[in-house]
């Protein structure tokens, strides 16, 4: 996936001198342009609202809208929390956070149905085929890791949490091999000791599922398969109910795929009841 600065330079020369303005207005300000309407870039860089969409067309995009989500990913690369933060506090009072938030969340929840429908169906399959599933998730998708092992192991045996183990992530897959699963959850910015790992467990022959920011990510050239869902697009450092939702489908479709596995489901329920 190119980051938008790429795509700027290699498609200079074909910009119309409207385009450059956005080009350059973009390039500059790419955490006020990717919250703006076409028609607020528009007056902001007095360019016509015509010429935004045709921007958005020749940076190789289907509609404004389209652009608007990939400037919102690619904020994800350039923001540091200091400046999320300063985002967040242009909102008017704290009940407009707390609903720009959701709305947010709600949009990349439902956009995971249309992107991953037929790889949901995918994973669920494997991890069936699996003689042993690794979960590890990089940074605070470590959560989503946790949360995804912990209801794998109420269904079926040989689960692996790396991040609830204490050593570092390539030792705890020293063992992998062909036959095992490593499902990878990884957002900007990928660091290398993810990159090692993964390198690691294809080197070993072993199936390799990422769920990362988009399905041609870093992450997802070393997967057998990838799915696609945003760590959130607001907020401090976005939040992880996208990522937890495409999580529980992933347990929904194995839940509805074998009845033993919804009896070790309400097992595990009951016993919990038991424990309270």
């Amino acid at each position: 996936m190119k980051r938008i600065n790429e795509v700027i330079s290699e498609k200079r020369n074909e910009f119309t001198r409207g385009q450059n303005l956005l080009a350059n207005f973009i390039s500059e300000h790419c955490d006020k342009a990717a919250f703006m309407s076409s028609f607020e870039l528009a007056a902001y860089t007095g360019v016509s609202q015509s010429t935004v969409i045709r921007f958005a067309s020749a940076m190789g995009y289907d509609g404004y809208t389209e652009f608007q989500e990939a400037l919102q990913a690619e904020l994800k690369y350039r923001l540091t929390t200091l400046e999320r933060f300063e985002l967040l506090s242009e909102q008017p009072s704290d009940a407009d956070v707390v609903s720009e938030i959701a709305i947010s969340d709600a949009r990349n929840i439902k956009n995971n149905v249309s992107i991953n429908q037929d790889g949901l169906k995918n994973v669920a399959t494997r991890i069936l085929l699996s003689s042993k599933v690794y979960v590890y998730g990089q940074g605070v998708a470590s959560a989503a890791s946790i949360y995804l092992s912990h209801y794998l192991r109420n269904m079926m045996p040989n689960i692996c949490c790396i991040n609830q183990m204490s050593i570092d992530p390539l030792s705890a897959v020293s063992q992998i091999e062909n036959g095992d699963l490593l499902i990878c959850i990884s957002f900007p910015i990928h660091n290398s000791v993810t990159f090692d790992m993964l390198d690691y467990a294809k080197s070993r022959d072993a199936c390799v599922v990422s769920i990362s920011e988009s399905r041609d990510s870093q992450v997802a050239t070393y997967s057998d398969v990838s799915l696609a869902t945003e760590c959130g697009d607001y907020g401090i450092n976005g939040t992880l109910a996208p990522v937890i939702s495409l999580c529980g489908s992933i347990i929904s479709i194995l839940a509805r795929s074998d009845e033993r596995f919804k009896t070790r489901l309400n097992n595990a329920g009951d016993i919990g009841k038991i424990r309270r």
